[in-house]
C-alpha cells in the first residue's frame, strides 16, 4: 500500500472509529460491513493511530502551544510545584502518545504505548525521552520504581483501568504521586470504540481509593488538544485532574 493510501485509510478509520455506536452513520458502516472495506474500523488502536498520525505534523510546529494548553487547563504550574521533580526524579508516563507530557518535565523520563513503535516511525521524541511499547496493564518496569507516574486522557481507552491503576501503584515508590487526568460525566453512557469506559467523578475516586491519597482534584473544561492548538476550540465536556501520593 502507497503511503498516501495508507494516509486515507488512516484517515477513515479515524473518523469512523470515532463516531458514536449508535449514530446513524455508524449504523449504515455496521449495514455495509465496511470493517471488511478499511480493515481496522473495529481495532480501537487503528484508531488511535489515525489520529496520532494526523496530530504528530500540528504538535511538532506547535509544542509551546501545548504547553499552555497543560498550564491553562490541567494546572501544569500548580502540579509541578506539588511534586518537586528534578534532574535525578524518575517519572513515567502512561500512554503516552506524541505530545507526552515529558516534553515539560525534568529527570529520567520514561513513556509507555501500545502504539509505540508506530509513533516513533511518525515523530521523533527529543533525546532524553524513552518511549517504549507497553500496555497499562503490565507496565514493564520494576517495584517501586518511578517518583511520579502520569496518565493523562488514557484510562477510559484502556480495557482493564482497574488493573492499570494497580500496575501505576506497583512501579511507583512509596510517598511517589500520581498525575491523573479523566474525562468525566455526570452518569455512565455508551462511547465509541476508541473509549470503552466513562467514569463518573466518584469511579475515578473509587478506582484510587485504598491505595492512593488524594493531594490535589479539580474540574477543568474538556477541550480536544488538537482544537486548542489549531484556533477551533469547543468544549466537549468536562474533565478532573487529580493528584494523589501512594499510600
Amino acid at each position: 500500500m502507497t503511503p498516501s493510501l495508507t494516509r486515507v485509510r488512516l484517515y477513515l478509520i479515524g473518523r469512523l472509529a470515532a463516531i458514536p455506536p449508535r449514530h446513524p452513520i455508524k449504523r449504515l458502516a455496521r449495514f455495509l460491513r465496511l470493517g471488511r472495506v478499511v480493515p481496522g474500523l473495529s481495532n480501537k488502536y487503528y484508531s488511535e493511530l489515525s489520529w496520532q498520525n494526523r496530530w504528530a505534523p500540528l504538535f511538532r510546529n506547535n509544542v509551546d502551544k501545548v504547553l499552555d494548553y497543560w498550564r491553562e487547563y490541567r494546572f501544569f504550574d500548580d502540579i509541578t510545584r506539588l511534586l518537586s521533580l528534578t534532574e535525578t526524579s524518575r517519572i513515567l508516563d502512561v500512554g503516552c502518545g506524541i505530545s507526552t507530557v515529558l516534553h515539560f518535565l525534568p529527570g529520567e523520563r520514561h513513556g509507555i504505548d501500545p502504539l509505540a513503535e508506530e509513533y516513533k516511525r511518525i515523530y521523533r521524541y527529543p533525546d532524553g525521552i524513552h518511549v517504549t511499547q507497553g500496555f497499562g496493564e503490565a507496565i514493564p518496569f520494576p517495584d517501586s520504581y518511578f517518583d511520579a507516574v502520569f496518565c493523562s486522557n488514557v484510562l477510559d481507552h484502556t480495557s482493564d483501568p482497574p488493573k492499570v491503576v494497580e500496575e501505576m501503584y506497583r512501579v511507583m515508590r512509596p510517598g511517589g504521586h500520581l498525575v491523573l487526568t479523566v474525562e468525566i460525566f455526570p452518569s455512565a453512557r455508551e462511547r465509541d470504540l476508541s473509549h470503552p469506559h466513562a467514569f463518573t467523578k466518584a469511579e475515578v475516586r473509587e478506582l484510587l481509593n485504598g491505595r492512593f491519597v488524594s493531594l490535589f482534584e479539580k474540574e477543568s473544561p474538556w477541550i480536544m488538544l488538537m482544537h486548542y492548538v489549531d484556533g477551533s476550540m469547543k468544549r466537549e465536556g468536562d474533565q478532573l485532574i487529580v493528584v494523589a501520593r501512594k499510600s
